[in-house]
């Protein structure tokens, strides 16, 4: 009988700290970012709020290098989107010319592109697991992005990812990279993502950027494969 009712009672401890965690990830009331979504003003460049790009010496030489290998077209030796069709990082996937989606399920919001169906996640108020492979200390092409609510607004911190992504389509940046974004509806049908971005090694100072985006029709995306483009002799992004 002690067994039992010691039972019954972790039970509900673990079922109590799973509903406070769902609790913390539901999004507050009038900050449901679901739905279709497709960049306002489309742009390959992601640009400062204020100045230009603070970069360091080897942020600027990497800059510079990169420019040179674009002139050259030898697009493998720097952007593996454009050459391989890999997945574009973060944050440069929030200048995709084509539509995604957001949707929030169980404490993690998803992003499901239509470009090469590629997928985001931000992990909000879910518990960490235990890493027991090792598997956080490999970068991965969209890092861990780890998220929560401050009152109508998603704050989302980005670590981890792979120093072979770009910002954009020029601007490098290394390991040490940190990208924060600020997802917030600014009114029914447009969404911001306000974007700062640091990494000592490549930028002098933390600097940001706000993207805007509008609000689609529902639709369910096609099949979309980059390599196929790119077998067609055509950019690997589609307008």
């Amino acid at each position: 009988m002690t067994r039992r009712i010691v039972r019954i009672a972790l039970a509900g401890t673990v079922l109590g700290v799973a509903g406070m965690a769902c609790a913390q990830s539901a999004p507050p009331m009038g900050a449901n970012l679901e739905g279709v979504w497709k960049i306002a003003t489309p742009t390959t460049v992601l640009k400062p709020i204020a100045g230009a790009v603070p970069f360091t010496a080897e942020g600027r030489k990497a800059y510079e290098a990169n420019k040179t290998l674009r002139a050259q077209r030898k697009f493998d030796d720097y952007d593996i989107t454009l050459s391989r069709c890999s997945n574009p990082g973060v944050p440069r996937l929030a200048l995709t010319p084509m539509r995604f989606k957001i949707w929030n399920r169980q404490g993690v919001v998803t992003f499901d592109y239509e470009w090469n169906r590629a997928l985001r996640q931000i992990n909000v108020g879910v518990p960490p697991q235990p890493d027991l492979m090792g598997q956080g200390l490999v970068p991965t092409m969209t890092g861990k992005s780890k998220g929560h609510w401050e009152g109508d607004t998603l704050v989302s911190v980005m670590q981890g990812g792979s120093d072979r992504t770009l910002i954009d389509d020029l601007v490098p940046h290394g390991y040490d990279l940190k990208v924060t974004e600020r997802y917030r509806l600014v009114d029914a049908d447009t969404l911001e993502d306000r974007i700062t971005i640091e990494d000592p090694a490549f930028f002098t100072q933390p600097w940001s950027a706000v993207v805007t985006y509008k609000r689609q029709p529902d639709a369910v995306f096609a099949e979309d494969v980059c390599l196929d483009r790119l077998a067609a002799k055509q950019p690997a992004f589609s307008k």
